[in-house]
């Protein structure tokens, strides 16, 4: 009885609060548009909150649209007043966290970051949209009777104003490079996710090849495995990436559920050889051709390390062929065209 009770007052407080949202928004179409990450202050400093952040300085210039963040649901409700608003919800979690606030479903963009094994996703057929990395995400999402129409790839995106292809080459002196900040709790599921101690091991393993390997990212100083002193740690701002990028041969990601690392785009986008897991963006390419290399999740560092050494070897750089197929792929993936795919897919009418 007092779970039926529970379920009952839930559902209420839902539909009540449903009707506060819809009370304040202005008409579809009608009122001003205004365009919102719906992000809590705990989760911001993130990944998302950067992505997010780049997708706004396009969104700007985007006549007749605000954009911005969303921290809390009063911060939402107050920025919903007299607006045509669409809310991006940042993850499963915060778009649950919308659903449980009443806010429409049919003015929420799901931005789907990550496949997480057994959770549910609430309304899922009733959200205006669904924003997935690459083409496997999409077809799981399409096997929760999803119309198709309503699901979009969107890439994690890059700013091409920044990490692009110059000629002639810098000399590359980093042999291999690992993007990604570090996280403590070793036990814990980013570990597993992004794969932390294979990734030390394997860079171990280069070292002792001779090779030079750098990791990119902050809080490397409380690695909780036996990194190898050789590992140049490089934590500096996200600017100066660019100029790591095109001084790295090859790019590696060991990560095993990614839907996208941003540093794929930003490694490709650089002229760097890419190596990566059978995750993320790399299962919508043929990656032979692009000087992209998958590797198996189950097998041992030490056949990574060899992989590793026998593509370094064998390439040089990037060919004239390779590089314009890479081009074509990024395109979609640059904020610039990001920001007006969100924008129309939000508003198709105009």
């Amino acid at each position: 009885m007092r779970k039926i009770l529970g379920r009952f007052k839930s559902a209420f407080l839902r539909r009540f609060c449903l009707r506060r949202f819809v009370s304040v928004l202005g008409e579809r179409g009608k009122a001003p548009r205004r365009l919102i990450a719906y992000l809590p202050t705990a989760q911001q400093g993130w990944i998302l909150d950067f992505l997010w952040k780049d997708l706004c300085k396009e969104l700007t210039l985007i006549d007749g649209l605000r954009s911005g963040i969303a921290s809390s649901p009063e911060d939402l409700w107050r920025q919903c007043q007299g607006q045509d608003v669409m809310v991006v919800a940042m993850g499963l979690k915060h778009l649950n966290e919308l659903i449980d606030m009443g806010f429409p479903p049919y003015r929420i963009v799901y931005y789907h970051t990550h496949v997480r094994l057994g959770l549910g996703i609430k309304k899922l057929d009733l959200l205006h949209g669904v924003l997935v990395l690459n083409g496997f995400e999409r077809e799981l999402i399409a096997m929760r009777k999803v119309n198709r129409d309503r699901i979009h790839l969107f890439p994690a995106g890059y700013d091409h104003k920044l990490f692009h292809h110059i000629e002639p080459e810098l000399k590359r002196t980093i042999d291999v490079l690992f993007v990604g900040r570090y996280r403590q709790g070793k036990d814990g599921y980013y570990h597993q996710r992004k794969r932390y101690g294979f990734q030390v091991e394997l860079a171990n393993q280069l070292c002792e090849r001779g090779l030079s390997v750098a990791f990119g990212g902050g809080d490397w100083s409380c690695c909780e495995y036996d990194l190898d002193s050789r590992v140049k740690i490089i934590q500096i701002p996200h600017s100066g990436y660019p100029e790591i990028y095109r001084h790295s041969r090859a790019v590696c990601s060991v990560a095993g559920q990614e839907g996208g690392p941003v540093s794929f785009l930003e490694g490709m986008a650089s002229g760097c050889l890419m190596v990566s897991a059978p995750t993320g963006f790399v299962t919508d390419l043929m990656p032979s051709k692009v000087a992209c290399w998958t590797l198996p999740l189950a097998e041992s560092s030490r056949t990574w390390a060899n992989t590793i050494c026998e593509i370094l070897r064998n390439n040089q750089g990037l060919s004239a062929e390779q590089h314009e197929r890479r081009s074509a792929h990024l395109k979609s993936a640059r904020f610039t065209e990001l920001a007006v795919q969100l924008v129309e897919l939000c508003w198709p009418n105009g």
